[in-house]
């Protein structure tokens, strides 16, 4: 398996066709997928379409140029672009649909991962590195691409995308911003007002020129959905925000190095809701950050990748495989960012069966 690249050129709309008419077969498939797991816990395609119609409409206002990329996308992938909405902002429409009809937290789990930040005194090449498991549904796996954005308004940038998706599930920028993800969940996740969507924000951040614009795309607004940002910069600085409905928290490293799953951390004062249906989450990163620390002042690539791969109490592990159920989930990809030399390395699905690819910003 090997992850398509696209090199965007041109205005909005071009850059979507271009995403539309290489990912085509991809987009097809995970909006097929979705609209039948949505389907699948009592709401059907019509409400789908409506509540991606709301979006869609508060998507104009807030960021004509993200809508009209994505208009492109549906244009060259013969979709909906109430399909392409759907794709781009699946996270906090399940969780609003769900959340509408009461439905049992149990059922609203979405992607998993699990998350790191490397300072740069932690790393042997003196360079600041993040890295994460892409985790979510199998069905899907395969479906993800690397696309180079150009500089244009803002930075130019590199990301890895879910087909159809116009904003990065992470990446980095030619000033030396990273961010990887980590998908969080509170009793209060859907209920809230229309605010910028996930993948909106991860886009935002990595047009960001400085570590506090990038930072401001995460605090100024309260989310509609929880979701940890670990985001790093190349000149040696790293902070995880926690971030509900209705609060933040902010964690940074300890001896170098900073570690996340799906939980909110201890000690804080949000109700976390993951664990109590995927308790695998708290040891995903304690296990992870002790492998890091085997090597600490010395840990390169290789060391990351290692810890990526591994495969304690599988299924259920770090290298996520899919388990018994309806809908089980998996690593879709392996990805570690190397701020200092913008390289941005992943793997076309789960890291023990896949080759660790490298795409570098500045080519």
């Amino acid at each position: 398996m090997s992850l398509k690249f696209i090199s965007f050129a041109g205005a909005p709309r071009e850059r979507g066709r271009q995403h539309g008419e290489i990912m085509r077969s991809e987009i097809g498939e995970n909006a097929e997928f979705y609209l039948k797991r949505f389907c699948a816990y009592g709401t059907d395609q019509k409400t789908v379409q409506s509540e991606a119609e709301c979006w869609l409409s508060f998507l104009e206002k807030l960021s004509p140029e993200y809508v009209d990329e994505l208009r492109g996308v549906a244009e060259a992938a013969n979709r909906p672009v109430e399909t392409l909405t759907m794709l781009n902002i699946r996270h906090e429409i399940w969780l609003r649909l769900m959340a509408r009809r009461a439905v049992d937290l149990s059922n609203l789990v979405l992607d998993g991962c699990t998350s790191a930040g490397l300072m740069p005194d932690a790393t042997g090449e003196g360079a600041a590195m993040l890295a994460q498991t892409i985790d979510g549904q199998a069905a899907i796996c395969g479906t993800l691409f690397v696309g180079k954005m150009p500089r244009g308004n803002t930075v130019s940038w590199l990301g890895i995308f879910e087909a159809g998706s116009v904003g990065p599930t992470a990446g980095l920028n030619e000033v030396g911003i990273g961010l990887v993800c980590n998908s969080l969940l509170t009793a209060i996740d859907g209920r809230g007002r229309m605010t910028a969507p996930y993948k909106l924000r991860s886009r935002s951040i990595l047009e960001a020129r400085t570590f506090d614009r990038a930072i401001s795309v995460i605090i100024n607004t309260d989310p509609i959905i929880s979701m940890n940002y670990l985001i790093g910069h190349a000149q040696g600085e790293i902070i995880s925000i926690e971030t509900s409905p209705n609060a933040k928290r902010y964690l940074y490293p300890e001896h170098g190095i900073i570690t996340h799953a799906n939980h909110f951390e201890p000690g804080g004062i949000i109700a976390s809701e993951w664990e109590r249906f995927v308790p695998d989450s708290p040891f995903r990163s304690r296990r992870f950050a002790r492998h890091l620390r085997s090597k600490l002042g010395a840990i390169d690539v290789d060391h990351i990748l290692a810890g990526l791969k591994d495969h304690f109490s599988y299924p259920a592990s770090i290298c996520c495989h899919p388990a018994e159920g309806s809908w089980p989930n998996s690593t879709l990809a392996a990805v570690i960012l190397d701020l200092q030399r913008l390289t941005l390395f992943a793997t076309d699905g789960p890291p023990c069966g896949a080759p660790l690819q490298r795409f570098e910003l500045s080519t």
